[in-house]
């Protein structure tokens, strides 16, 4: 944050009093600091538009923290029979049965799926007897 405002000397430290940063002829729109992926400052600066204008600079904080996945079991199963609330049984290949439920975007899109249907199946490590239908494989009798 420092290099942005040119009027800060190199050796430049920041006082934190009450969770709010005080900078020499620098501010804080926000008297607060607040944990978003911008933030707002504006610099008393000397520059060729006028003696003393104010630059509001934008400042992009990249998250420290990034969330990862589980890894998932990916197999592909046969749907048998259908059970109430989305569910299935699912016959996967190598001849577990187990219970799976539709994926988000299969729900949000509409795509029918009915007993008797191959599809791909990810199942995550902790839980082997329930799985996600990601997605519907095409019969290889159906034409178009």
């Amino acid at each position: 944050m420092a290099s942005l405002c040119s009027n800060l000397h190199p050796p430049f430290s920041f006082h934190v009093l009450s969770r709010q940063h005080n900078v020499p002829n620098c501010f804080f729109i926000n008297s607060r600091v607040k944990f978003n992926p911008t933030r707002t400052i504006t610099c008393k600066k000397a520059s060729s538009r006028g003696p003393e204008t104010d630059r509001v600079v934008k400042i992009k904080f990249e998250k420290t923290a990034v969330k990862q996945g589980d890894k998932k079991f990916v197999h592909e199963g046969l749907i048998t029979e259908s059970l109430s609330n989305g569910m299935f049984r699912i016959l996967l290949d190598n001849k577990d049965l187990i219970i799976g439920y539709l994926s988000g975007k299969i729900r949000k899109n509409f795509v029918r799926v009915l007993p008797g249907d191959r599809v791909r199946v990810e199942m995550s490590p902790y839980d082997l007897t329930k799985g996600r239908i990601v997605y519907r494989l095409r019969n290889k009798d159906a034409s178009g």
